[in-house]
């Protein structure tokens, strides 16, 4: 999945009438994708991997927060696997909370939220000792960022039909502009809803 489409991509930009540039509309969607990620502080889920604001699964490790509350810091946490709860760093059988102990309270921050009733009564205080499985980012791509995604697109056409950029570079796909320059101003704009709270710091 991507957030968006070649087509829904040449729908706003009024010279492009078919499919032709569809391979390169495809290129500069990704790129776009990795771009939006990185710059709204999405991590990669894997060593190596690119930013994703698409859903995907997650190992991460927090500190814990004491109380009943803890936040995930990827959203929106469509899912969780497994939350252990150690001090030790061991994150061993014994540690695993049991997933009825939590409830997934607000999705969109990340919230989870311990049960009255749950034998784990609260997250430890201590450094690291959460170490959470999930499942986050947009399985539906939401109106809003659609439409980042689209005028990113639809600048990056322009730009390079302006300044007769070249689209290829050795060792893969440069599409001859720089990050900043598919994160116009109009574009920060639209993402601004979607950064991720460490974005802000």
């Amino acid at each position: 999945m991507a957030l968006i489409t070649a087509a829904e991509a040449r729908g706003h930009i009024p010279q492009l009438t078919g499919t032709a540039e569809d391979t390169l509309l495809d290129l500069w969607i990704g790129r776009i994708g990795a771009v939006f990620a990185a710059w709204c502080d999405y991590p990669p889920a894997t060593a190596g991997a690119a930013p994703t604001m698409e859903s995907t699964s997650y190992t991460r490790y927090f500190d814990g927060p004491g109380g009943r509350e803890l936040t995930l810091d990827v959203w929106p946490v469509t899912a969780v696997g497994s939350i252990y709860d150690d001090a030790n760093w061991t994150w061993a059988a014994a540690d695993l909370v049991a997933s009825g102990d939590y409830a997934i309270l607000d999705g969109s921050i990340g919230l989870v939220l311990l049960t009255e009733t749950a034998s784990h009564g609260s997250w430890s205080r201590s450094r690291r000792s959460i170490k959470s499985t999930f499942t986050a980012g947009y399985t539906t791509v939401p109106a809003a960022l659609k439409m980042a995604a689209i005028l990113a697109v639809r600048n990056a056409w322009n730009l390079r039909a302006e300044q007769g950029r070249s689209n290829v570079s050795g060792g893969g796909v440069s599409l001859g502009l720089r990050d900043e320059e598919l994160l116009s101003p109009a574009v920060r704009q639209a993402l601004a809803p979607f950064r991720l709270p460490r974005a802000l710091l």
